[in-house]
């Protein structure tokens, strides 16, 4: 039985093969399918498998059609190979079939199964007794080894829908682009074939009914229009739910719940649309009303049904008298009517936590080429060999930290799929520019700074944007602008998001500050203080709460964000032309650009990007004020000065502030001097994290490993500057 089982696989996975090579015109190739074919039934008839041997039976009448010249499709032979593997699989397993017969001779061109050859789906899910269809209650569980495909699966299609969107925003500027159609139509296909192969029925009729409008766009009948986009970023956020649904159930070790979910009101706009597109016509009302959810699918059909024999009426006058909407309702579908109006490159997938090892074990061979080098000062030949080795080690690194690199693109152009969106529900006509989308990030730089971007950018749209009539007053044009920028300057990546606004309107913030309590009404703050505000917790002048934005948590969320990634946000506003926020963040977040300090018999290292400059102060400009602690004089300005020894026991060497030097350190526009006994140099530290226990440690920020072997924190400046004020 093992045998035969044996033989069978291979020979599926041999027409499989031929399924990839073989094209309509290929007589000889459709003649091997033809006798591998045979030979297949007759291993599914020495085994039992009888249904099997109906779907080969199938599949070998419709190659059968493909010979005789009566099709020239060739994508049901795709289709019918995974039924084909589903059939082998269940009977294998012992599993019910997930799939209807019926299906299968449909697609192949069969006609209809006999009764009894039909496979309910409700066989699946529900025991004897129990009604079928979607109400059952009782969830299959999932086995150990279908687990791991299920998770392989979830994790294929998030990466496939992600080239869907980013590709349906290129098609939108191309159209007429079949190789950017293509890129869309495949992960369709492959989610499809994959989804009918685990028994997800949602998720594989969804992406058939997709893939087929993608197809008819391929083959030239119509042109991808923004209703088109519209239509299939729906169906890729039903997915992204389905998506979720099955990690879900992965985790409950069942399978997901999805009753739910519609699918119908898509799957019924999907196949109208190519008529409405190619006849130059309006989304139909039904189809309007459908999308907003106010009507179902079962009742629009039932009123055209009844306006074939009315074709006086409008269908919106048989759903307004059968009471299934108000007229309200369709007035505004009536409104929403709509008149018609590069290649991404395969690459080797390599699992981050072996990316994280490669470049962990390059910072520990730095690390211990530092410590040799420093040992082997007193040898001229044995120096100069390792000057050798350190060229290398350096550009080992150096190709290390490259591969951790991914372009900043992805995220922006998700960035335009959220204005888009936005745009619509503002009413507001906005677009979004870019620059700079090809620069380089580290990944976990990239995936962290996703959220803070959709704060900005929403509140961008929502406050920042005027109104048309109101840009129109102002002299700017109707649609609002956003530009987003990247690009690298000196050590760190610099990203701007910038609108054409109204500007912040600092009388409203100063005067909401004042009532918040967060300043009095007679404090004199700088026009850079007053900006700065609209980043404190639960701080908003929206007069009303949107969908958008205005519940106050936007810009908070984005500060800690941005400094948990040790970088720093600035805010340019100018009234009446826009507001720019400019984010300055590492390049990496696993070698920090540090300076070495020594303080006492210890060495810190201060982030190079929160280091402004260095000094030894005259004693004339040191002082001590009341209330203040310790002030000294940087250029015509006093700043607080900071020990090390007020967070620990660790003493300055020197104990008068003109003895030592002042390194002055910024963060949120704040200047404060940080005394040290002396400069050892500015070099570039592997980040060690410090473990469980000193992660909540306030003012330091990680270790790393010096060149002689000992190990220096990493200082957090804000976190001192926390302190200093406590």
């Amino acid at each position: 039985m093992d045998m035969k089982m044996k033989a069978l696989k291979n020979q599926i996975e041999d027409l499989a093969g031929q399924v990839t090579i073989v094209s309509p015109d290929d007589i000889n190739g459709m003649g091997r399918m033809l006798n591998l074919l045979d030979d297949m039934k007759v291993s599914a008839s020495s085994l039992g498998a009888t249904l099997l041997g109906e779907i080969l039976d199938a599949f070998k009448g419709y190659v059968g059609q493909l010979v005789l010249g009566e099709t020239q499709e060739m994508l049901p032979l795709e289709e019918g190979l995974e039924f084909i593997r589903m059939a082998r699989h269940c009977f294998e397993t012992g599993d019910p079939l997930s799939f209807e017969m019926g299906t299968v001779y449909r697609l192949l061109g069969g006609g209809s199964p006999p009764e009894d050859t039909l496979i309910s789906p409700a066989d699946v899910s529900c025991s004897p007794g129990e009604d079928s269809g979607d109400s059952c209650d009782q969830v299959p569980s999932i086995s150990e080894d279908d687990l791991e495909i299920l998770s392989d699966f979830v994790s294929e299609s998030t990466e496939n829908i992600e080239s869907i969107e980013i590709n349906l925003v290129e098609l939108e500027s191309d159209p007429t682009n079949k190789e950017i159609i293509n890129d869309i139509f495949r992960p369709f296909h492959t989610i499809k074939g994959v989804s009918a192969f685990l028994d997800l029925k949602k998720m594989n009729k969804l992406a058939h009914v997709t893939e087929t409008f993608l197809d008819r766009a391929r083959n030239g009948e119509f042109l991808i229009n923004d209703v088109a986009t519209d239509a299939i970023l729906t169906s890729v956020d039903i997915m992204k739910h389905l998506l979720q649904r099955t990690s879900e159930g992965i985790r409950r070790k069942t399978m997901p719940r999805d009753n739910d979910i519609d699918i119908e009101t898509i799957i019924y706009q999907l196949t109208e649309l190519p008529a409405q597109i190619i006849n130059h016509e309006s989304e139909k009302v039904g189809g309007i009303l459908m999308r907003k959810h106010k009507v179902g699918r079962n009742a629009v059909e039932s009123a055209l049904e009844k306006q074939r024999s009315m074709p006086e009426k409008q269908i919106g006058e048989i759903l307004i008298a059968d009471e299934n909407v108000d007229e309200n309702d369709v007035n505004s579908a009536l409104m929403d009517q709509k008149t018609l109006r590069k290649n991404v490159v395969s690459q080797v997938k390599v699992s981050t936590d072996k990316l994280d090892d490669l470049v962990d074990l390059a910072g520990e061979l730095v690390i211990a080429q530092s410590m040799l080098r420093q040992k082997a000062s007193a040898d001229p030949a044995l120096h100069n060999s390792l000057s050798q080795l350190g060229q290398i080690v350096t550009s080992m690194q150096s190709v290390a930290m490259s591969m951790r690199m991914v372009q900043i693109k992805s995220t922006f152009m998700k960035m335009i799929r959220l204005v888009r969106d936005l745009s619509r529900k503002s009413g507001k006509k906005v677009k979004l520019e870019m620059q700079g989308e090809d620069t380089e990030i580290d990944r976990n730089v990239v995936e962290a700074l996703y959220e803070p971007m959709v704060h900005m950018i929403r509140n961008s749209v929502d406050h920042a944007i005027e109104p048309a009539e109101e840009r129109a007053l102002a002299g700017k044009s109707p649609q609002g602008k956003i530009m987003l920028r990247a690009f690298h300057k000196g050590g760190n990546i610099i990203i701007e998001i910038e609108d054409d606004g109204r500007g912040l309107d600092r009388k409203k913030i100063f005067k909401k500050a004042v009532s918040v309590g967060l300043l009095k009404s007679d404090d004199t703050p700088t026009d850079q203080q007053i900006d700065q505000l609209i980043m404190a917790p639960g701080f908003s002048t929206a007069s009303k709460i949107t969908d958008i934005s205005g519940r106050g948590v936007g810009m908070d969320v984005v500060k800690k964000a941005i400094e948990k990634l040790r970088g720093q946000l600035t805010i340019v506003s100018r009234p009446g032309k826009g507001v720019k926020f400019i984010i300055a963040l590492p390049l990496t977040l696993a070698i920090i650009d540090g300076m070495l300090v020594r303080i006492g018999k210890e060495k810190y290292i201060l982030p190079t990007l929160a280091v402004s400059r260095s000094f030894r102060p005259e004693r004339a400009n040191c002082n001590t004020v009341q209330g203040a602690g310790e002030l000294v004089k940087d250029g015509d300005t006093l700043i607080p000065l900071i020990r090390m020894t007020r967070f620990t026991h660790i003493e300055n060497e020197f104990e008068n502030p003109w003895e030592g030097l002042v390194v002055v350190l910024e963060s949120r526009e704040e200047k404060r001097g940080f005394l040290v006994d002396e400069l050892l140099g500015r070099d570039e530290y592997v980040i060690k994290n410090l473990g469980y226990s000193l992660e909540h440690v306030k003012g330091v920020s990680g270790g790393a490993i010096l060149g002689d072997g000992t190990v220096g924190l990493i200082l957090d400046v804000h976190g001192l500057f926390t302190l200093a004020m406590e």
